[in-house]
């Protein structure tokens, strides 16, 4: 262990010798001031600014149940809630229940499009990819309905983070980002507490009847989704 402990003080001693004698010798050159290039900060994207869009105007959603080549313009609020069409491309949102595109941070806006097992409808992606993804032989999960008790409810995270898009002929666009999917029995969806809660700030909830296959169901599906920041 001496030993050891000795040769390293010699190697220091050494190194320290060497580096002094050096020095004696030449001048070390000064050191040169180094010159670091800052580096040019990428641009972070922005979403939702500017202003919203107009009343009508077009529709997308991205993700597993894609749509495409939709319209949107404005339906009345008159219950049952049936969106005019033209059904394969048309999405209504409500006039009187929630708020409307020029004002999307201000509540909930609702938008309605069909579905239908015997034919391929504006909403039709949207209604089998939430169906088939939900499991209606399994106890629904309980939400808290309007005028007390709970609602039945079989949700989905299936379609968490596609973008909604709603643009008008300016170009002036909203984007909304999916968070939550579920199917509610027709007669039930009115005491969905959530779902009718028109107040709910940067929320847009879409609409349509439930289709499994060629078969309609008796429940609406619903997808819940947020203003995109």
């Amino acid at each position: 262990m001496r030993r050891i402990t000795a040769a390293a003080l010699i190697l220091i001693t050494t190194a320290t010798l060497a580096s002094c004698g050096k020095k004696e010798e030449e001048t070390a050159p000064a050191p040169q001031p180094s010159i670091s290039e800052t580096p040019t900060p990428t641009p972070t994207p922005t979403v939702n600014v500017g202003p919203p869009p107009a009343a009508t105007g077009s529709f997308t959603m991205d993700g597993p149940a894609a749509v495409t080549g939709a319209t949107y313009d404005s339906m009345p609020y008159v219950l049952p809630l049936n969106p005019a069409g033209p059904q394969d491309t048309m999405v209504r949102w409500v006039e009187g229940w929630g708020v409307d595109p020029s004002k999307p941070e201000a509540g909930t806006m609702y938008v309605l499009g069909h579905a239908w097992g015997q034919q391929k409808l504006v909403f039709n992606s949207i209604s089998e990819v939430v169906t088939a993804a939900v499991d209606l032989n399994k106890p629904a999960e309980q939400v808290p309905a309007v005028s007390g008790g709970t609602v039945g409810r079989y949700s989905s995270d299936k379609l968490n983070g596609s973008r909604i898009t709603m643009t008008d002929s300016a170009g002036n666009n909203r984007q909304w980002i999916v968070d939550n999917a579920w199917l509610v029995d027709k007669y039930d969806a009115i005491e969905d507490k959530e779902l009718v809660d028109e107040h709910d700030p940067g929320r847009m909830i879409l609409i349509a009847c439930s289709v499994s296959g060629a078969q309609d169901l008796g429940y609406n599906v619903i997808v819940s989704a947020r203003l995109a920041k």
